[in-house]
Order: structure tokens, then C-alpha cells, then sequence
């Protein structure tokens, strides 16, 4: 009977452990996790402090999921890895043997770069228990400031705000989020932040937290402004849960690097989810993923080889890298991003490039060739801009009307041939929409004539 070891219990590691369940029934699974639940919607936290939904909805497989597949969920720590005698010890002081192990840990936010940040109130917003701190602490805090550009930064922002908290949002540069969004797209999302009555403060960073008697009362900015307030949230960005792996002989740059089976340079150990450097045929490098999507489907990859290491086989199955995606709802406006949107090279945005923001992936963002070109366009609070490389469209960003969202991610992940569209897509200006869904309505009409012979 082979031992499967899973050491995180979100989407990556319960998709594995889904896989591995069917493919060796006889096998046993244990699955780690230092939270007290069973595995939860990590994006779902958002709803929870902006009040959408209460905790115990987000949560994605009850405790009948793990009786059912004979998963054996353990909430521990694992504080140290032999991954050449194969077992792992645990805070309890157990000691676990495998015979494969995935290593799914996530990951978490980075510290707080300012003084005094050891104060209490000064919150991360990671997990389930951040979520729930956060709505205690709302119920008497007068006022929040928030640090960070991406995803989580504006979440914390709105859910805070949302709370009746009187709410100030910290920009280190000019504009929301810069290593994606294009001015005018920032000023989308900023007419709405504004609109919320949250106050929003471009070209500051918190030099230090200020206390009286031990408890935080405000921070002092660079700029020497003071902030009076009772909460600070920080969320500059993640970084992978790499911890586990301190001595081991396992190969990392950013994350672990993985080859297209999910293995690592150990063939017994696997990564998946925010904690894996996969390969990317776009940008032909490794990069990091924190996408939900991005992790169920390299868990899944992961689970499958797993049963094939186990048993002496060859891994089986080659995990391609589908084009990064994520669809958010940001101050009341929907985005969705797909693939290679925006050049890195923006010099207000190089600062930020050591960290990823939680929601996000570095293929996003990653430097264009010369044969890249933009077209976009905005119409009120709706802007949609595109990216194309001889022919063919590699990225796209929507905010506000979502009707082309499924057409572009389409036309993306397939690469399809768009070449004798392409002028056209780049001179369309405010009739960039319609001829999308005119060009996607002609791949269509093709998809059904090759199908219909």
C-alpha cells in the first residue's frame, strides 16, 4: 500500500488528492494543513469582510469529502523535510514517511517593510482567520489605512470600507496597480474607489507605525503626514511557502521549479499551485502562478503522475500551462485579465517586480518583444485592451462589460490565427468591440464548418 503525503490542503492539494483517489484505491493519502479547516475558497475570504457571504459558505469540501475518499486530514504544521530518506516531521512530533510527496503550501504575505509593524492591528489578509479577525476589529475601529496596489490591497480597501470604517488606501507611485493597469484603466477603478467614499492617497509609504502605551494609534508617512487609525492592512504582494524546503537539494528560484510532469529535480517530490515555478510556452520561462484556477489544474497534473511514480512507471501526463486568467470584481467594476497584458518595463512599475500580488501571475506582465503591439479602447467606465505577436492575440484586459471575456480567453489559450485581422484590431479604436465579437463570430461560423465537414 503506497503512502501519498500532501502537505497543504487548498486547491492544489485537495485536486491532487482527488486524482490520486481514483487512480490507487487502495492507497493512503494524508493531507497537512496548519488552518483548522477543511479546504476553503481562498478568493472567497474577500466576500466574507466585504459582508457577501458569512465564513462557513466559502468553505468548499466538508468534512464528509475527506470520510468519503479516505483522506486522512491532518491540522498540523510540518516543520521539517528529509526528501532523500523520504519522511517528514510534524509540530506534534510525528514523524511521517511517504513514498510520494506533493508540496502544495501556498503562499503568504509579504512582512510589513516599516517600523513598529509588530503592533497589533497591523494585519496580512491571507486566510479564513484574517477574514474573521477582521470583522471584530471593524466593529470598533474608527479608521483603516491600507498599503498595496493589487488585488488583495483593493479587497482590504472595499471590505474594510464596506464595514463603516472611515478608510485610507496608500499608493507608493501614480496610479492603482501599475505593473497592470494603463492610466486610463487606473482611472476607472479609481473614480469608483473614490465613489465609496474611500480616500485614496497616491506617492506615500508608511515610514513608521506609531503606538501610545503599546497599541497602534496611526502611522507616519514618508512625506511626514500622520494618519490617525485603529487597523493597517498590508498587502504588498506574496511570496511562496518555501520554508519546508530550507537544506533540502531541491532546485528553486522564485518557487520550486518543476518540470511539465510537476515533478521537481527530486523525482519522489512534486509541487503545485503558488508554490511551483511551472513552465510557460508564451514567455518560454518559468513562472509563477497565484491563480485558483492555475492551481486545481496543476494539482490535478500533479495527483496523476504521482500514482505513476509511486508504482515504479513513468510519469504519464505532460501538464501544459494554459494562458494565465482571472476575472475579479474591484469597487462594483469587473475585470478580467488573460494572458500577456502589459511590459513590465513601465519605470514606476520595476519596484514592485521582486513580489507577486495574490490573484496574479508574472506572465501577465512579462517584457514584450518588438513584434508586440496594443490596441484599446475605453467607452465610459468599460475599456478593453488587447495584445497581439505576428497574428495572433497573447493577452487581453477588460474592465466593466464582460461579453468578450470567454470569446478572447478563447482566441488566446487556442492562438488562433488572427493575421489577416490584425491592422484592422490595431487601428479599430472605439470599434475595437464590435470587431472582436465580429472576428469571434467568423471563428465560430469556421469552428462549425471543420466540424461539420
Amino acid at each position: 500500500m503506497k503512502h501519498y503525503l500532501l502537505i497543504g490542503n487548498g486547491a492544489a492539494g485537495v485536486s491532487a488528492a482527488e486524482v490520486i483517489r481514483k487512480r490507487d484505491a487502495a492507497a493512503t493519502i494524508t493531507i497537512l494543513s496548519d488552518e483548522p479547516y477543511p479546504m476553503y475558497s481562498r478568493p472567497g475570504i474577500a466576500y466574507v469582510l466585504n459582508g457577501q457571504v458569512p465564513p462557513e459558505q466559502i468553505i468548499a469540501r466538508r468534512p464528509s469529502f475527506y470520510q468519503q475518499h479516505r483522506l486522512d486530514l491532518r491540522f498540523v504544521r510540518a516543520v521539517g523535510l528529509d526528501a532523500t530518506r523520504q519522511y517528514v516531521d510534524l509540530a506534534d512530533g510525528t514523524r511521517l514517511p511517504y513514498d510520494v510527496l506533493l508540496l502544495a503550501t501556498g503562499a503568504s504575505a509579504t512582512p510589513p517593510p516599516f517600523t513598529n509593524s509588530q503592533l497589533d492591528g497591523i494585519i496580512t489578509f491571507d486566510k479564513l482567520d484574517d477574514a474573521r479577525q477582521l470583522l471584530t476589529r471593524c466593529r470598533r475601529a474608527r479608521a483603516a489605512v491600507i498599503v498595496g496596489g493589487g488585488i488583495t490591497a483593493m479587497e482590504l480597501a472595499e471590505g474594510i470600507a464596506h464595514q463603516g470604517v472611515k478608510t485610507h488606501f496608500l499608493q507608493r507611485g501614480g496610479r492603482l496597480w501599475p505593473r497592470l493597469l494603463n492610466q486610463n484603466e487606473s482611472d476607472i477603478i479609481e473614480r469608483q474607489i473614490k465613489h465609496e467614499g474611500i480616500h485614496l492617497h497616491y506617492h506615500q509609504e508608511i515610514e513608521t507605525a506609531l503606538d501610545k502605551r503599546g497599541k497602534l494609534v496611526g502611522v507616519k508617512l514618508k512625506s511626514g503626514q500622520q494618519i490617525a487609525c485603529d487597523i493597517v492592512g498590508v498587502a504588498i504582494g506574496v511570496k511562496p511557502n518555501l520554508g519546508l524546503l530550507k537544506g533540502a537539494p531541491v532546485q528553486i528560484q522564485q518557487g520550486v521549479l518543476v518540470g511539465p510532469t510537476m515533478q521537481s529535480n527530486i523525482p519522489t517530490l512534486f509541487a503545485a499551485g503558488d508554490t511551483a515555478q511551472v513552465y510557460d510556452r508564451w514567455t518560454q520561462a518559468h513562472c509563477l502562478d497565484v491563480l485558483w484556477p492555475s492551481a486545481i489544474a496543476e494539482g490535478r497534473a500533479a495527483g496523476h503522475n504521482m500514482v505513476d511514480v509511486a508504482h515504479g512507471r513513468p510519469p504519464s501526463r505532460q501538464y501544459e500551462k494554459g494562458s494565465p486568467f482571472n476575472a475579479a470584481l474591484l469597487f462594483g467594476v469587473h475585470m478580467t485579465a488573460i494572458g500577456r497584458i502589459s511590459d513590465n518595463q513601465d519605470k514606476e512599475a520595476l519596484p514592485e517586480a521582486g513580489y507577486l500580488s495574490r490573484g496574479s501571475s508574472h506572465v501577465w506582465t512579462a517584457p514584450f518583444a518588438a513584434t508586440v503591439h496594443s490596441a484599446w479602447d475605453r467607452q465610459g467606465p468599460h475599456s478593453i485592451r488587447v495584445t497581439m505577436d505576428r497574428g495572433r492575440l497573447i493577452g487581453a484586459l477588460i474592465l466593466g462589460y464582460q461579453e468578450l471575456a470567454d470569446p478572447l480567453r478563447y482566441l488566446v489559450e487556442h492562438e488562433v490565427d488572427l493575421a489577416a485581422y490584425q491592422q484592422n484590431i490595431l487601428t479599430a479604436g472605439p470599434t475595437l468591440p464590435q470587431l472582436i465579437a465580429h472576428i469571434w463570430k467568423q471563428v465560430g461560423q469556421n469552428m462549425d464548418r471543420e466540424k461539420h465537414g
